[in-house]
């Protein structure tokens, strides 16, 4: 009799462990609609907006550097003196070929001068010659004087008038001449002048020097892949360049948020703007440029690295947890028992995958 009693109640615990474990309510999650958001993350850099490479224009040897990297400039300013001594020699020698002819152009100049005292001679022994002739001619149209004299003083008229117009002529084409010498060595010189500004290397704009390849003595090359000498900038305006990878860049617009961290400013974030996006990729980097306006600090330097996370959707999901989905289906939990249902998926998202079609919003599913 004891036996019988105590068994029953021995096996009272297991049949309760036992109904617990089959009847335990399994982990489960929510279906919900939550704003998904899908970036296309990039890096790049820094840059000015206004970034220019200073080159020299010839070739030749550096005779001065005025300015050293951090200097503020100004549009114009000369930021280097290259050599140009067979150019200094020709405008030297135009120079003074030109003022030779200045001073022969003066009225007053004793060449000038010399000149038209030949042409004053020469119209004064005209104008009597031509007086004796008028005086001849008239009487010997009334035939007081034989015709072989009146030949004479036709023949000396003749000679005196061309002699004067030589002489005018002759003045007349030293002044031109000179005049057109003037102005060909004028221009010679304007031309020189010109060549010679290219041996100043001067800033494109207002900024500052935020790079110098070149020292006094240095041999340039123009056309030499190599010829750089100064890299100015405004660091009041700055912009982004991220490099997007090829396969992303069907998914990239102007317009577009960008949210930036930059290595000079660790722990920040920053929001910006594609503003600009290049027409080909990098062939060899197989990457396409785009450039990104931003609020970025006034001590930001140039050339900063930058990684980007650039928007390109966002919109509102149903979402589920990822362990919820087995070979595109999920156990919907209703309470007494779960269902395996069908699921049409969307994209993921942290953790979380889109619900196309299936299930609908407040419905539980079980973890797996």
């Amino acid at each position: 009799m004891r036996k019988l009693f105590l068994i029953p109640l021995l096996a009272l615990p297991l049949v309760f462990l036992t109904w617990s474990y089959l009847h335990r309510e399994p982990k489960t999650a929510v279906a919900q609609i939550k704003e998904v958001k899908k970036f296309v993350y990039a890096s790049g850099y820094v840059e000015p907006e206004d970034f220019v490479l200073v080159k020299a224009e010839v070739s030749g040897v550096v005779d001065a550097v005025y300015v050293k990297e951090g200097d503020k400039v100004k549009k114009g300013q000369v930021l280097a003196k290259m050599s140009a001594q067979e150019l200094d020699s020709s405008i030297k020698d135009i120079q003074a070929r030109l003022s030779l002819v200045e001073e022969r152009l003066r009225e007053d100049s004793p060449y000038l001068r010399s000149l038209k005292e030949k042409v004053e001679a020469s119209e004064l022994q005209l104008r009597q010659a031509e007086r004796e002739y008028e005086r001849r001619r008239d009487l010997a149209e009334r035939g007081l004087i034989p015709k072989e004299q009146f030949e004479r003083f036709k023949t000396t008229y003749e000679t005196y008038r061309k002699e004067y117009e030589a002489n005018l002529s002759q003045y007349r084409d030293a002044v031109k001449g000179l005049q057109t010498e003037s102005k060909s060595l004028r221009a010679q010189m304007e031309t020189l002048n010109a060549q010679r500004g290219k041996y100043l290397i001067k800033s494109p704009i207002n900024g500052v020097v935020l790079s110098k390849f070149v020292k006094e003595g240095s041999y340039i090359n123009h056309l030499s892949q190599e010829n750089v000498l100064f890299g100015v900038a405004d660091p009041n305006r700055l912009e982004v360049v991220l490099e997007i990878d090829e396969e992303y860049v069907g998914l990239i617009k102007e317009g577009q948020r960008v949210f930036l961290s930059i290595d000079a400013f660790p722990g920040q974030t920053f929001e910006g703007t594609i503003y600009s996006k290049e027409g080909q990729l990098d062939r060899t980097r197989k990457t396409l440029k785009v450039k990104v306006r931003a609020n970025l600090p006034p001590n930001t330097p140039a050339f900063a690295t930058v990684e980007g996370k650039v928007l390109v959707e966002e919109r509102s999901a149903l979402l589920v947890p990822k362990e919820a989905v087995k070979d595109g289906k999920v156990l919907r939990y209703e309470r007494v028992r779960s269902v395996e249902v069908p699921v049409k998926l969307g994209g993921e998202y942290e953790g979380y995958v889109e619900v196309l079609e299936g299930l609908r919003e407040g419905d539980r599913v079980v973890l797996r």
